[in-house]
């Protein structure tokens, strides 16, 4: 499967106007590419374009509306994660990253290999030298990213399961002179967070879905590393970091699973800021995982916020129905029998 990131937004505007910036993903898979992109290389005459490039913040309602009625006609998956720097103060962000980079070494000596506690290390200054603006976009990059590698695996095993024999993730790169700083800290550090939390968190993988293909990114349980997380049943780990290493790279040039990802992420942006009416916006759901009633991408907080009427919430509300059910019907049936079968008394 290919996955397509991107971000819109300045993450910025600390205590200010309710706006949220958001990091989107696009998840096409590998079966449909070629067919897709052909189709959307027809459908891009149409859409205006900037040095070439379409961009999402010069399409129209009925342009946005066009592409995503467009997608919706292939397996692809969109999940977006947003936060809000109005609803959050300096001294909340800060405490934030303080908490975060002195968990980064708080259990510094279980790690067995030195070059491992170094690589900590070294991970922690950058945190506590970093920006709330970039700070921020981390994180949200972060939970965007962990969300996406439980979700689309899921999904696809149950439908089409080659797809999990390769992730080949492309990122919007900024500066087409080469890698910036942040960068860089992105491919080599949060990577790395992702593996850790995968060994916390293990992505779900269903009974009687097709995992084969995805065997090859099961290894060994390293539990002098992690002490204290749980121990699968059968003793594998899902190795993220060959899942995120093996195909990725950042791109400053024209593609369009980038075009096409910029469209949605920066479609869901501008409805959360009110600047795209709902005609534009409403067919993005359609995209998404339904996820039974809460809103299908994350909006997530650093800090405990005060309650505040936010000039978002009927966007909101829109992204709580219309997406694509996560389980197959079959296996959606089959989750509902066992929850209605009568449970075994002693």
């Amino acid at each position: 499967m290919h996955i397509f990131v991107d971000e819109s937004g300045t993450f910025t505007g600390i205590g200010g106007a309710l706006k949220p910036s958001v990091v989107g993903a696009l998840v096409i898979p590998e079966a449909s590419a070629d067919a897709l992109f052909a189709d959307y290389a027809r459908l891009r005459l149409k859409l205006p374009t900037d040095k070439g490039e379409v961009k999402g913040k010069q399409l129209s309602a009925a342009h946005l509306r066009t592409v995503t009625d467009f997608l919706a006609r292939y397996p692809v998956l969109f999940d977006a994660t947003a936060i809000d720097p109005g609803m959050h103060t300096a001294v909340g962000i800060e405490a934030h990253r303080t908490d975060q980079a002195q968990r980064v070494t708080v259990e510094l000596d279980r790690y067995v290999h030195q070059s491992m506690r170094d690589d900590l290390t070294r991970f922690r200054a950058t945190i506590e030298a970093m920006s709330p603006q970039l700070y921020m976009q981390a994180v949200v990059t972060f939970e965007l990213l962990h969300r996406v590698t439980q979700l689309a695996p899921l999904y696809y095993a149950q439908r089409t399961p080659d797809e999990l024999a390769a992730f080949r993730w492309v990122v919007d790169a900024k500066d087409p002179r080469g890698a910036t700083d942040w960068e860089r800290w992105w491919a080599q550090m949060v990577l790395n967070m992702l593996q850790e939390r995968s060994k916390l968190d293990p992505m779900p993988m269903m009974v009687g879905a097709d995992w084969s293909a995805f065997d090859r990114f099961l290894t060994e349980w390293p539990a002098a590393d992690f002490p204290n997380a749980p121990v699968p049943d059968d003793g594998k780990v899902i190795d993220i970091n060959k899942i995120m290493r093996e195909h990725f790279a950042f791109s400053s040039g024209i593609h369009p699973g980038l075009e096409l990802v910029d469209i949605l992420t920066n479609g869901l942006r501008r409805a959360l800021v009110g600047n795209l009416e709902a005609a534009g916006w409403a067919g993005i759901p359609r995209l998404m995982i339904h996820h039974g009633g809460r809103q299908y991408f994350q909006l997530i907080t650093m800090e405990q916020a005060r309650e505040r009427r936010v000039p978002y919430a009927t966007v909101v509300a829109g992204f709580r129905t219309g997406g694509r059910s996560l389980l197959t019907r079959s296996n959606l049936e089959a989750a509902r029998r066992e929850e209605h079968e009568p449970q075994p008394t002693s």
